[in-house]
């Protein structure tokens, strides 16, 4: 490179004649000159809240060259303030999160020589502007009796920033109503009278500025009706549930329910409770229900006395686990037994039983109404799906705990048994659920046999006339043996006696009167009692051996004569010019 003032190039130019001419370029060379950047931040800005963020541009910063970087940071005229900054490298910066109050950003600019140049901008936050907000309802209501419910509108209500909570309020009114929804801007109001309501509706905004407005309603009255009664339709409960609720609360009448009355039908069962005297109420509480239909009749009346009437039926079924449920009797009080015995009992009943003791359902644990220190434990044994017969497990049960281990349990056993009388008492009785035994019919009577003896099943097999007929037949048959006994005991003794002393010659007869006695023909006997064979005969005196074993005995005893009637010696008979005395006796 030339120094300053060098020419560097000729030119020559020659026209069409000939003609030159020529000049000298000279090109002169200094030292390039760089001047330094201009930061621009922008004008100062001015932000009110809520509005709380905003862009700085720094993007109209020059330089003759280029501008290679951008910083921005907060002034430190603004220290102590909370901003959050993104793009701080970057002609644009977004500061957010800024409250009331003054901030100032400074700007700094390089260019590419290193030369740096600043700018300041002012942002200033300030306060918001609220205005109170205004409340605004709908115009006044004028509504005819009866009414179920009506609105409340206050959704036109305002705020410049926002009504963050409404809250409706029965200012005055002739009755108390029911408002749901009152904490939003549309509310529903029930349970309205005859008369005139004032709502007082209350907005406000973020701030706690607030404003109200006053609604009117008012109900006037019509022409009376009869009320419709509902008394809750039919039910169905299953046992061991035995409390249930009618709802009659929505029965109505265009004047208002002034009083229900609930009466149960008289065909009804009689068992069960009315609680908390709720016969007056629109709903009715009951408890303690059997089995059985129940029809329960609600009269609703309205002001005018004009009623109207409406029925529910309750149907109470038994419990489907009736027939399985044992009932186990223990001598100790309901409230003295713990859950932790009661676990314990289960534990041991499973032993008992030969089964786990999560398959041992407990249903029920009550006082016996019957013994007060005594407690009633109601459960039933179920494996997997199958439930085990009460009639077994009473059984099973019975056998140890009442006989083999009465100890085993924490308490002494009263009774162990199904807790449903299964007894078919032979079809002439019906089995009574509190002893677990037969009540006979008329006429028919427990087999004590069978009781006592066999298996000890209680029944009614005997009939009363059959067992009479059969006592009175024993009895005959007994007296008429006892005779029977009595006479032959008697005929054998006096046979003894006839063979001991047949007849006796008496002493005054010679030996020609005796021979003469003798028969001629057959057998005879002497006075010793010794057979003789006779070939004379004599018919008259003539006594054959079959006669000597006959009922009739002969006895000659003089002294027996002389002391008995001594005067037939003289007067009876003569047999050879002898006396004789007979004297028949039947032994």
């Amino acid at each position: 490179m030339q120094n300053d003032g060098d020419c560097i190039a000729w030119l020559t130019v020659t026209d069409s004649d000939g003609s030159t001419n020529s000049t000298e370029a000279c090109v002169t060379v200094t030292d390039p000159v760089d001047n330094p950047p201009i930061a621009n931040a922008g004008t100062n800005q001015v932000i009110t809240l809520p509005e709380n963020d905003i862009t700085l541009n720094g993007n109209l910063s020059s330089d003759d060259h280029q501008i290679v970087s951008y910083e921005w940071s907060l002034s430190p005229s603004s220290a102590g303030k909370v901003v959050a900054m993104q793009g701080v490298h970057s002609p644009y910066l977004q500061a957010t999160a800024m409250q009331v109050g003054d901030y100032t950003f400074h700007l700094v600019v390089t260019d590419s020589s290193t030369q740096q140049a600043t700018a300041q901008v002012m942002v200033t936050v300030q306060p918001e502007r609220n205005s109170p907000p205004v409340a605004e309802t709908r115009p006044d209501k004028e509504l005819t009796f009866p009414v179920k419910s009506t609105i409340l509108d206050g959704s036109k209500s305002r705020d410049d920033h926002g009504i963050v909570s409404y809250e409706w309020d029965n200012i005055s009114g002739p009755t108390v109503v029911s408002i749901q929804d009152s904490e939003k801007p549309v509310a529903v109001v029930s349970d309205l009278q005859i008369g005139t309501y004032h709502f007082l509706l209350t907005v406000k905004d973020h701030q706690g500025l607030h404003s109200t407005a006053i609604l009117s309603v008012t109900v006037k009255a019509g022409k009376n009706s009869p009320p419709k009664a509902y008394a809750g339709g039919t039910h169905v409960l299953v046992l061991p549930n035995c409390s249930i609720s009618l709802d009659g609360s929505e029965s109505f009448d265009d004047q208002g329910i002034v009083s229900y009355q609930w009466t149960r039908d008289g065909q009804s069962p009689a068992a069960g409770d009315v609680m908390d005297l709720s016969e007056h109420k629109p709903v009715l509480q009951l408890s303690g229900l059997v089995e059985g239909i129940y029809l329960f009749h609600l009269k609703v009346t309205d002001a005018k006395g004009e009623s109207a009437t409406d029925t529910a039926t309750v149907e109470v079924r038994p419990d489907p686990r009736k027939q399985n449920l044992v009932e186990l009797i223990l001598e100790v009080a309901v409230g003295q037994l713990s859950e932790q015995q009661k676990d314990t009992l289960v534990r041991q009943l499973a032993v008992l039983l030969n089964v786990l003791d999560s398959d041992i359902k407990v249903q029920k644990i009550q006082v016996f109404f019957y013994l007060s220190n005594s407690t009633v434990i109601l459960f039933h044994v179920q494996s997997g799906h199958k439930i085990r017969k009460a009639s077994d497990v009473a059984r099973t049960l019975q056998k140890q705990l009442l006989k083999e281990k009465a100890d085993f349990l924490l308490y002494k056993v009263i009774r162990v048994d199904a807790t449903v009388c299964l007894l078919k008492c032979s079809g002439h009785g019906h089995c009574d659920p509190i002893t677990k035994s037969c009540l006979c019919y008329a006429f028919w009577m427990e087999n004590l046999i069978q009781r006592y003896i066999s298996d000890g099943e209680s029944n009614c097999e005997w009939s009363v006339l059959y067992i009479s007929v059969l006592t009175f037949a024993l009895v005959a048959f007994l007296m008429g043996l006892t005779w029977f006994c009595i006479c032959c005991y008697k005929s054998r003794k006096g046979t003894k006696l006839r063979k001991k002393t047949k007849y006796t010659i008496l002493d005054n007869f010679d030996v020609q009167e005796r021979m003469a006695l003798r028969p001629k023909y057959g057998m005879y006997k002497d006075i010793t009692g010794i057979k003789h064979r006779s070939t004379e005969h004599n018919s008259s005196l003539m006594v054959s051996e079959s006669e000597f074993d006959s009922e009739q005995d002969t006895i000659f005893s003089r002294e027996k004569v002389e002391h008995e009637n001594p005067k037939n010696l003289s007067s009876g008979p003569l047999k050879n010019g002898t006396p004789f005395n007979f004297s028949s006796k039947c032994r």
